[in-house]
This record gives C-alpha cells, sequence and structure tokens, in this order.
C-alpha cells in the first residue's frame, strides 16, 4: 500500500504534532486506569506518548493498515516498549474485546473515515467494551437533522453531529465536546470541523 519507509518515518515524527498533547490530556483527566485502547492508531504515535506517561498501564491499538501494524510493533520494540500490544484490525470488528473491558477508549481521526451505514454500530460497540469514557478527535458539526448520506461529506471526509448521533447509540451519555484551536490543528477541515468529543460511560 505504501512505497519505501519514509511514511513510516513521517508518521513516527508526528508524534510531536500538538494536537496529541491536547488529546493526551483529555484522556489523562480519566485516571486512574488500567487499560488504554486506540481504534485506528496506525504506527502508534499517541500510544508511544501514553506508554511513556503509563508505564504500568496496558495499552493496545488496531488498525486496518498491516504495514502501519508492522512497522510500529518494529518501533516499539526498537524503544524498548513493552505495555503496547498492536493488531490489524477494523473498527467494526471489536467483537473480540468483551463487555467494559477497557477503561478509556479512543480515536484521532478515525471516524472521519466511516460512513454513515457502520457509524452507530461502531459507536455502540465502543460504549459496549469501555468502562469509564469515549475520547474521540474527530470532525464534528452542530448541524441538526442532517441526512448524512447527502449533507456530511466534505473532502473525503465524514462530518457527523456526534451528540445527536451518541444520543441516538448510547443510553444516557454524558457528552462533552470542545473545538480544536485554530492553532493546534487548522486548515484542511480541521481548523472548522475538529472538536475533541468526550462521552462519559
Amino acid at each position: 500500500m505504501y512505497k519505501g519507509k519514509r511514511w513510516a518515518q513521517d508518521y513516527r515524527e508526528s508524534v510531536n504534532h500538538p494536537h496529541r498533547q491536547l488529546l493526551m490530556e483529555r484522556i489523562s483527566t480519566y485516571e486512574p486506569f488500567k487499560s488504554i485502547l486506540e481504534i485506528g492508531c496506525n504506527t502508534g504515535p499517541n500510544l508511544y506518548l501514553l506508554s511513556k506517561k503509563y508505564p504500568d498501564a496496558k495499552l493496545s491499538g488496531i488498525d486496518i493498515n498491516a504495514c502501519a501494524i508492522h512497522e510500529g510493533k518494529q518501533w516499539f520494540a526498537e524503544e524498548g516498549i513493552e505495555n503496547v500490544d498492536l493488531s490489524v484490525l477494523k473498527a467494526d470488528e471489536l467483537d473480540r474485546f468483551s463487555d467494559k473491558s477497557i477503561d478509556v477508549t479512543f480515536t484521532d481521526a478515525t471516524l472521519l473515515y466511516i460512513g454513515p451505514d457502520k457509524i452507530k454500530k461502531i459507536l455502540a460497540n465502543l460504549a459496549r467494551i469501555t468502562r469509564k469514557a469515549l475520547v474521540l478527535n474527530e470532525w464534528h458539526t452542530d448541524k441538526n437533522n442532517l441526512n448524512y448520506k447527502e449533507d456530511s461529506y466534505y473532502e473525503g471526509h465524514w462530518v457527523y453531529n456526534y451528540l445527536d448521533l451518541l444520543r441516538d447509540t448510547i443510553d444516557d451519555p454524558r457528552i462533552i465536546i470542545r473545538k480544536i484551536p485554530k492553532e493546534l490543528w487548522g486548515g484542511s477541515g480541521w481548523e472548522e470541523f475538529g472538536a475533541i468529543i468526550e462521552v462519559k460511560l
């Protein structure tokens, strides 16, 4: 899928992207925790940061891309990081995770690739496997009554009203939506739609 190794190096270097610190801060508010799962982890830069901060936690990441998972495993092995487990798995294939088996589950620009035919089922499954909170860094819109098949596809990504989606999908969720500051991730739709959606379970 990818040619050469430059993409993997670029993704490793993205560990310093400023939005990641905000994501780490939001995840940290749900301490104490023993387990964290990232959906769509690529090579694992977020899990790399979390492993440094929480060396005793069990960290897991799944991604559809086998090349990314391979590169991530190699990266963590080189760094001597032993508390991160990476697997090739789709976001809609979460049956291996039992109910309430993960303390915090998060995404980072993953659900914007999920179409309206799957998004509700995935959100319901995320809530099923998670005990404390979901932290989603995605594209959010405040527009109501969206026809998702027609109204929410923008520059190759899906934009959802997560307040409506989560209320329709999860029993009594406590939802907090924070706009991502422009200085952390501007341009390419993030300036308009970027948000961190937190769901306390």
